[in-house]
C-alpha cells in the first residue's frame, strides 16, 4: 500500500486536531458529597472537554482523586483520538447476552 502526499496530510491535519482537542482537568477542589451523600472526604472536579465541561465528584485522599482523573483523562483523549472505547473488543454481544 502507498501513501501519498494528501494522505500525510490528512494525519498531519487530523493529529493536529486531535492535540487542539484535549481533554484537562480545571479544577479540583475539597467539597461536600453530591446531593448530600454521607461520608467525607470527597472532591469536586472539572475537565475541560472539546465539547462541555465535565463536573463530578470523587471520595478519596487528594492523591487517589488525581491519579483518577488523570486515568479517566487519559481514556477520554484516547476515545477521541482512535474513535474508539478502550473497553471496546470489537465484537458484538451474543444473541443471548443481549435478551437477557
Amino acid at each position: 500500500m502507498t501513501h501519498t502526499a494528501s494522505d500525510s496530510a490528512t494525519q498531519n491535519s487530523k493529529r493536529a486536531r486531535n492535540e487542539e482537542l484535549r481533554y484537562t482537568v480545571i479544577s479540583v477542589e475539597k467539597s461536600d458529597g453530591p446531593g448530600g451523600a454521607d461520608g467525607g472526604n470527597w472532591y469536586r472536579y472539572i475537565i475541560d472537554s472539546p465539547g462541555a465541561p465535565i463536573t463530578g465528584y470523587r471520595r478519596g485522599d487528594k492523591k487517589d482523586v488525581l491519579n483518577y482523573l488523570q486515568e479517566c483523562t487519559n481514556k477520554l483523549q484516547e476515545r477521541l483520538t482512535t474513535g474508539k472505547s478502550p473497553r471496546a473488543t470489537g465484537r458484538k454481544p451474543s444473541r443471548a447476552a443481549v435478551s437477557k
